[in-house]
């Protein structure tokens, strides 16, 4: 009976995997670097070798990144966030940044450039509390050493680039919970951003009207620290 017990137990727990990683992964086409008018463009999703590439490419010409990356794993993120940082270097947001892209990335350049329809959205990071029950059962049995230790990266990550850690899951508090159902994240006023630290923020023209949707999706806006819109 015990036997029959653990291997129930045991195809529950490999459908929940098969479900967590179904679900987390998006296919977005191959990342691709290049140059482009003085700036490195990352287009595409955070990739170890899309990292390397944008390290090659850099110059003393470079005068910034320009993202158009829709996330990826958290270290990735806070990798090339910290490399951004260390060179000082400028953040464009011509189309969008989400996920870990928002996270990391897009705080840490010395300043930071946005178009009037430049998407910047959160939904999420190293310290957020999931209410799905299978994300919480795979992240306790398969994730717990990965997690720890990005929580513990994440908050030395913050207090270096000098960003409020909140930033990532600020969108999860309670008065947000109404849009957990049908909106995939959310984005935040400049007033929002300049509370969190971000205060380095350049509008290219002049206006910034950003969509609120990534890739079909809806996402909540949060403009003020008593916002519930």
């Amino acid at each position: 009976m015990k036997k029959i017990i653990s291997i129930i137990i045991l195809i529950i727990i490999l459908f929940l995997a098969f479900q967590f990683f179904h679900n987390k992964k998006e296919n977005y086409p191959e990342t691709k670097v290049y140059i482009s008018n003085n700036l490195i463009i990352y287009d595409g999703d955070l990739t170890p070798e899309a990292n390397e590439m944008v390290k090659k490419l850099y110059n003393k010409n470079i005068i910034g990144l320009g993202l158009n990356c829709p996330g990826g794993e958290i270290n990735l993120g806070m990798d090339l966030g910290e490399w951004v940082y260390n060179n000082s270097l400028d953040i464009y947001i011509k189309n969008y940044a989400f996920s870990s892209a928002a996270n990391y990335v897009f705080p840490a350049g010395k300043n930071i450039f946005l178009y009037k329809n430049s998407m910047v959205g959160w939904h999420g990071g190293a310290t957020q509390k999931n209410s799905n029950l299978s994300d919480i059962i795979l992240e306790k049995i398969f994730m717990r050493n990965y997690i720890k230790k990005a929580k513990i990266r994440e908050k030395k990550y913050f207090e270096k680039i000098h960003i409020k850690q909140e930033i990532t899951t600020y969108g999860q508090k309670s008065q947000f919970q109404k849009f957990e159902k049908d909106y995939v994240g959310w984005t935040y006023s400049l007033n929002m951003m300049k509370y969190f630290g971000i205060k380095n923020i350049i509008l290219v023209d002049n206006i910034w009207n950003p969509p609120m949707e990534f890739h079909g999706k809806k996402i909540f806006s949060i403009d003020s620290l008593d916002s519930c819109d």
